[in-house]
């Protein structure tokens, strides 16, 4: 099983990352990273840029700039700039705001290339008349770079429809995105974070790797974050973060509580995956919640680098106990690595030799998971997610971010829900931004206060969002099970809901 699932894996990612990225270039208008449009310099040993989409794929004009297109890239980061974008990452997202200032040809109302004649330019936050900036980090290079590279790819491809459809038929402004990849390191992450404010000056971030480096950092400066995925524990309890997905501390219980309604289990035992620098004690006591709510025994929790590539010593600890049930994690990599253990020990639901365990839950919805791991993962249920299934959904906001993906990241996979969170968040921002009436008078202060008032909102996505001023903030308490089935994740209609 390692011989037939390690090298095929590794191919995939390595592929399937050079893909997106040449196709995603090549389908945006990407102008050159200076300093006279806001972009960033390589910091810190990571790379930067800022984006700029067309609907058209080609050159344009726009607000004085020459686009081109195509730009530097390669698997693992790229550099640009440019007029517009949304932020990515393993997190990312975007917004629009503004208000038009100047009379065109029969009165129509039109966005200034330039200038400061529009009633909040403010360019020590970020807003200016033609643009306002939006921050980020992401990771390219390592076993997680799948995800950033998906989450950076589905923010651009909303910005590409936001700055080429929706900014011009509502006559606003466009979203300029500074991002770093900061490698999944911490420490670079809070160092970018640090510039993306008192450097770049953008107005908020729309997603980073790490929530728990840069919480204090986020509290103390008043720096939001809107559109986190639920990264950290801390994304739940800071005032100026506003996640999109259930804490651990409601998806847990969530999912203890799926397995016994549909597996009747009496106990189950968890290899618990984690990002650097996380504090878990919230993750365990999420579990013991959902076991102590479910009539249901925790058996055993052990816990794994979301990087790692070896699950031999989790693996052999957990089965010890029999559980009834087995959580495995999330990320693609180290659940495909306990599934070569589960392969060695012949251990699977029903099994012959393990006629114990009546199910199993892990991944991320993610077709390489299904490729790599049948058919012995037949039946298993994935993390879950909170969107609907963005291959069947017709709702008009599902509709437009197919045809969106296709355009202008053909090679990702649209049922990743990292994809799908960062193209939502930049159209749940425009709507909070809407809704409150800031659209002409953008500020970090007044960002903060209509995110606290916002909700609930029904994205179109599947989910709603719902955030306020207590703490902590949770956003929403369902999710749809997701199930592998034949040759692929299956997602059920029917949301399950604390």
């Amino acid at each position: 099983m390692r011989e037939a699932i390690e090298p095929t894996l590794r191919k995939a990612l390595a592929l399937g990352t050079a893909a997106m990225l040449v196709a995603t270039l090549s389908a945006l208008a990407v102008v050159r990273a200076d300093n006279r449009n806001g972009g960033t310099d390589l910091a810190a040993g990571g790379q930067s840029g800022s984006f700029s989409s067309e609907a058209s794929g080609g050159p344009t004009d726009v607000a004085g700039v020459q686009y081109e297109a195509g730009t530097d890239g390669a698997v693992g980061g790229a550099t640009g700039g440019g007029d517009g974008a949304t932020s990515g990452g393993p997190t990312g997202g975007g917004a629009t705001g503004g208000r038009a200032t100047a009379a065109g040809p029969g009165g129509q109302r039109i966005v200034p290339s330039s200038g400061t004649d529009c009633p909040d330019y403010n360019p020590n936050e970020g807003v200016f008349c033609d643009k306002f900036l939006v921050g980020g980090t992401t990771v390219l290079s390592g076993p997680l770079a799948i995800y950033g590279d998906q989450g950076l790819k589905g923010g651009l491809a909303y910005i590409a429809w936001f700055n080429s459809v929706l900014a011009p038929r509502e006559q606003i402004r466009q979203i300029k995105l500074i991002w770093y990849n900061d490698d999944l390191d911490p420490n670079k992450t809070l160092q970018f974070v640090q510039r993306l404010r008192e450097v770049d000056k953008v107005l908020y971030l729309g997603g980073i790797t790490s929530p728990e480096a840069t919480s204090k950092y986020l509290e103390e400066s008043k720096f939001p974050l809107i559109g986190d995925i639920g990264l950290s524990p801390k994304s739940y309890v800071n005032p100026y973060i506003f996640a999109t997905a259930p804490s651990e501390q409601l998806r847990n219980p969530l999912r203890v509580k799926i397995a016994k309604q549909r597996f009747g289990v009496k106990s189950f035992a968890v290899i618990q995956d984690v990002l650097p620098s996380v504090d878990t004690k919230p993750f365990q006591d999420a579990w013991k919640q959902g076991a102590s709510d479910y009539g249901v025994e925790m058996v055993d929790y052990v816990e794994i680098s979301s990087t790692a590539s070896d699950c031999s010593g989790q693996f052999s600890r957990v089965i010890q106990k029999k559980p009834e049930y087995l959580v495995l994690p999330t990320a693609s990599g180290v659940l495909l690595a306990c599934l070569r253990e589960a392969k060695k020990f012949s251990v699977q639901p029903g099994g012959a030799n393990s006629s114990w365990l009546k199910g199993w839950t892990g991944g991320s919805n993610l077709q390489v998971e299904v490729d790599n791991c049948k058919p012995l993962c037949e039946g298993m249920l994935s993390i879950g997610t909170i969107f609907a299934d963005p291959r069947v959904s017709q709702t008009e906001q599902m509709r437009i971010y197919r045809e969106n993906m296709a355009r202008y990241a053909p090679n990702v996979d649209i049922t990743g829900f990292i994809a799908i969170n960062y193209y939502h968040v930049g159209w749940v921002t425009y709507n909070l931004i809407k809704s409150a009436g800031i659209t002409w008078n953008l500020s970090r202060t007044n960002l903060v206060r209509a995110a606290e008032n916002f909700g609930p909102f029904e994205t179109g996505f599947g989910n709603v969002v719902r955030w306020g001023k207590s703490l902590p903030r949770e956003p929403w308490n369902c999710g749809y099970p997701v199930v592998v089935k034949g040759d692929k994740w299956v997602f059920e209609s029917e949301k399950t809901c604390l």
